[in-house]
């Protein structure tokens, strides 16, 4: 009977007593969980995130961004970082291609 009732806490929703500003910043990107997620990212091999990429529908990421907000700032992050770098890069193949690069 005592496990029957561990059971039925452990499936109550810890969030129903909650006021809703609570709830409302629980669900807020943490900027320390990012540094953490980030840092695991950083530690993974790139063959872990090639599968990592390959797991991820993206119906998966969507249902990931709702549990870990945090994900939304670094892909963000991430595409602003590359668009950055492909922009600094097109000079330098403008001026490699000589008079084509001004076309």
């Amino acid at each position: 009977m005592a496990e029957m009732e561990k059971m039925e806490g452990a499936s109550m929703n810890p969030l129903a007593n909650m006021p809703a500003e609570a709830r409302e910043n629980l669900m807020k990107a943490s900027d320390s969980i990012a540094v953490v997620l980030m840092a695991r990212l950083n530690n993974m091999k790139p063959e872990e995130l090639v599968q990592l990429d390959r797991a991820i529908t993206p119906e998966v990421a969507a249902v990931l961004m709702k549990l870990l907000p945090e994900l939304n700032t670094l892909i963000g992050e991430q595409a602003a970082k590359q668009a950055k770098e492909v922009k600094q890069q097109q000079p330098t193949m403008r001026r490699d291609m000589g008079a084509l690069g001004n076309m």
